[in-house]
């Protein structure tokens, strides 16, 4: 697979290219820093003469909206992108929700999980793995669908950021979709949670 990560950050984007080639040698992991939150055509000119799978594009929330449109122009059919976002997924999902290949992942998801996430991403509709719902992740998709933040989650129910992640992790594996926003609703859907 042929995956390059853009960032502002000289420094993230090199802990994760050495963590990503530690774990999957077999990957060809290339970066790309960027001085402003605008793609320039050198860059989309990369992805395409590099034939590049995975864009992985990470970004803080104060220039996520100048990069999602900024990205729209990179747009083409062989091309995924995933945005590494602080929070604000609602928003996140409310920018992304009509483009296809693409995708989001908080930036405090396990390296494990996001490398699944990664060879698993297709068309912005992952194909997890087979997971049951525990009981804390209906908990968690409960608290969700009544617009309770994560910090209150993590507060209220005494878990930490990593336990949340791993519950979102289930959630969306266990709907088969890539947000939890999409898990809210096939949750009522299948009446695993209810008014």
């Amino acid at each position: 697979m042929k995956v390059l990560i853009v960032s502002m950050s000289t420094l993230f984007i090199e802990a994760l290219q050495i963590a990503i080639r530690d774990r999957r040698p077999t990957w060809q992991v290339d970066t790309y820093p960027i001085q402003a939150p605008l793609f320039n055509q050198a860059l989309i000119k990369k992805i395409k003469e590099q034939c590049i799978d995975i864009v992985v594009v990470e970004t803080t929330n104060q220039h996520f909206a100048m990069i999602i449109e900024s990205l729209k122009k990179l747009k083409g059919p062989e091309t995924d992108i995933m945005l590494l976002v602080d929070s604000r997924m609602g928003e996140v999902y409310h920018h992304l929700k009509d483009e296809e290949r693409w995708a989001s992942v908080t930036k405090n998801t396990s390296l494990n999980e996001f490398l699944i996430l990664m060879e698993s991403f297709n068309s912005n509709t992952s194909h997890f793995p087979e997971v049951s719902l525990k009981e804390v992740d209906k908990k968690i998709l409960k608290d969700l669908a009544v617009g309770h933040t994560f910090e209150f989650i993590q507060r209220t129910r005494g878990l930490s950021a990593e336990e949340i992640d791993q519950s979102l992790y289930r959630i969306n594996a266990y709907f088969k979709v890539p947000n939890y926003i999409e898990s809210i609703s096939k949750a009522f859907e299948q009446k695993i949670i209810t008014y």
